[in-house]
């Protein structure tokens, strides 16, 4: 009986421990997501909406650490997206949206190139 409750309370330690959550791996999550909705939105209200959660989702994903050795390139990317969403949100804010499709592919791009470089699945 004793060793079945042990196992028992071994148990559900390790699921709640392996169930907290991962900012770095939440926010990633939320990025997607808003970026297929942006993708998507036909209004220019609904890009606004989905470029200012991207962008929230950015700035959290920005202050996490990964592995010491993946860091710099993570921080490099980081970068060049905030960036890139910069001329993004620019664009969408003074109503031009007519080469919106093309500016949004090039983020997919950056967050391909570095999910390679850094082995992201």
């Amino acid at each position: 009986m004793k060793k079945i409750l042990l196992a028992s309370i071994l148990t559900a330690t390790f699921i709640t421990g392996c169930s907290k959550p991962e900012p770095l791996h939440d926010s990633m999550e939320s990025m997607g997501d808003n970026f297929k909705a942006l993708r998507d939105a036909q209004s220019i209200d609904d890009k606004k909406q989905f470029l200012m959660k991207f962008k929230e989702q950015v700035e959290i994903a920005k202050q996490q650490k990964v592995r010491a050795e993946d860091q710099e390139t993570f921080d490099e990317g980081m970068k060049k997206l905030s960036t890139q969403l910069a001329l993004v949100i620019a664009q969408v804010e003074a109503g031009q949206v007519e080469n919106l499709q093309a500016q949004l592919k090039k983020l997919g791009e950056l967050r391909k190139e570095y999910h390679e470089l850094l082995e992201v699945k």
